[in-house]
């Protein structure tokens, strides 16, 4: 009878504290990146507040005391008592690892691109590589791999694969097809044995990001520094970003090695964050002038490229914005994305001129009773022109023309065979798209139709029957 008496006793005390401690606890906008609810007022400008109850309920959440405890001890509990993630986006691995639950499908080899689309991601890259050649630079393309592509020991057991070819690896046998200049990061950091990636954080080690800057480096034609020198320091505060999803008000700092660089680069802007959208730099050490296409991955390896090139742009945006190598005069591209992403190549078409084409037609067979939609958007300064194909009328490979019909000549403008999924409100992708972007000031009505090439056959569709 004692034992149940004290344990209700301290059972009570314990739901106390929240009560007794509240406003005491550490504010959350700094750790949960959002601003804390204020206490709510009943009457507001003469007016009973109907939200009272609900705001308060959030101020009493953001505020009462011990409250990162308590969200830190719920953690811990579903992760040591049931083995799952207190974040439904966070996987929980062995050995204190922790991973991006987006990587699933990639590490399951569940094909989330159709061959088709696989197809589409490397014509598109083969057209970019193209149009960097006609103006003078050279291209290369990279993938960052996931984290459980490289370190799968530490995935849990019951994720199984359920096919022999991953997107990647799909996407890396098309490449070479088409000829494509590829670096290949995976089976870089498969041939070194120190751990190159973080445990509780979806992204490389700085020392990492160095392999993965002499790897694309390589594929490059010109040389440029590899700072084969380079030493790290540890430092232990790295801000793991999965740790801090499942942790948001109590995630401990990781250990990050830093290069020890004395950079002679400069920026461009008072302030740049590693997040930025655009970094612009100047005064590398190297030479020639590089743009650059990157992600998150590139937050601890753009600073590389910016010293071994005299002048560099990093842009984050998408679509890609190809046109800036001409405005920079870059005579280096490099497009790195990483591996989960690889479906982003095939729904947002870069935002460059179409090329001009004369494809060797005899006769094109009319699709008009198939054709299915083209739409139309102007982009700076550019007639964008996009839709779909009917995918019956398709083969594994395809390409398409818009076709252009002014003072009675007629010209072909190769469109990207990319679906745009968001301008096409569409909840679901697709890999029987096109997308170009006309030069500027063309008219709608100068757009004539589409041809399709695939199978060996043309086919044409009249833009009057696809609107």
């Amino acid at each position: 009878m004692k034992k149940k008496l004290a344990f209700i006793v301290i059972y009570l005390l314990v739901c106390l504290v929240p009560l007794i401690t509240v406003g005491m606890s550490q504010d959350t906008s700094a750790s949960e990146k959002r601003e804390s609810a204020g206490f709510p007022k009943a009457v507001s400008e003469g007016k009973l507040n109907t939200q009272y109850f609900t705001q308060f309920d959030a101020w009493f959440s953001d505020h009462m005391g011990g409250r990162s405890f308590l969200v830190k001890a719920q953690t811990a509990m579903k992760e040591k008592l049931f083995g799952e993630s207190a974040e439904s986006s966070v996987i929980l691995g062995k050995n204190g690892w922790l991973f991006y639950a987006d990587t699933e499908d990639d590490y399951c080899h569940v094909r989330t691109m159709s061959d088709r689309n696989v197809e589409n991601a490397a014509r598109i890259l083969l057209m970019l590589s193209d149009y960097c050649k006609e103006n003078g630079a050279e291209f290369v393309f990279t993938v960052a791999p996931n984290k459980n592509t490289l370190y799968s020991e530490n995935m849990p057991s019951r994720y199984r694969q359920a096919g022999e070819k991953s997107n990647l690896d799909a996407l890396t046998e098309a490449l070479a097809r088409y000829d494509v200049k590829y670096a290949d990061l995976e089976a870089a950091f498969r041939e070194q044995s120190k751990v190159l990636y973080q445990a509780r954080d979806s992204h490389w080690t700085y020392e990492g990001a160095m392999l993965a800057y002499r790897t694309i480096i390589d594929r490059l034609m010109s040389e440029h520094d590899h700072f084969m020198e380079v030493t790290f320091t540890e430092r232990n505060d790295w801000d793991a970003d999965l740790a801090n999803m499942i942790y948001p008000d109590a995630a401990d700092d990781d250990p990050q090695m830093y290069p020890n660089i004395d950079y002679s680069f400069v920026t461009k802007g008072d302030m740049v964050i590693d997040e930025a959208l655009v970094i612009e730099t100047l005064g590398g050490a190297g030479e020639g002038n590089l743009l650059m296409f990157r992600d998150s991955f590139g937050n601890t390896m753009w600073r590389y490229f910016a010293e071994g090139f005299s002048k560099a742009e990093f842009q984050r945006a998408v679509p890609y914005r190809m046109s800036s190598v001409k405005r920079i005069s870059a005579d280096t591209v490099v497009l790195e994305i990483v591996e989960r992403n690889l479906i982003n190549l095939v729904e947002k078409a870069p935002l460059m001129e179409a090329p001009t084409a004369e494809p060797e037609m005899l006769d094109a067979v009319d699709m008009n009773d198939a054709a299915d939609h083209l739409e139309f958007e102007t982009s700076n300064g550019l007639l964008h022109a996009y839709g779909w194909i009917d995918a019956g009328w398709l083969g594994e490979q395809y390409r398409v023309y818009v076709v252009v019909s002014e003072d009675g000549h007629n010209t072909f403008y190769e469109a990207f065979p990319a679906y745009e999924r968001e301008l096409l409100g569409t909840e679901e992708g697709g890999d029987n798209g096109f997308s170009a972007y006309l030069p500027e000031g063309t008219p709608e009505t100068a757009v004539a139709g589409v041809l399709v090439e695939t199978k060996g056959h043309f086919f044409y569709a009249t833009a009057e029957a696809m609107k």
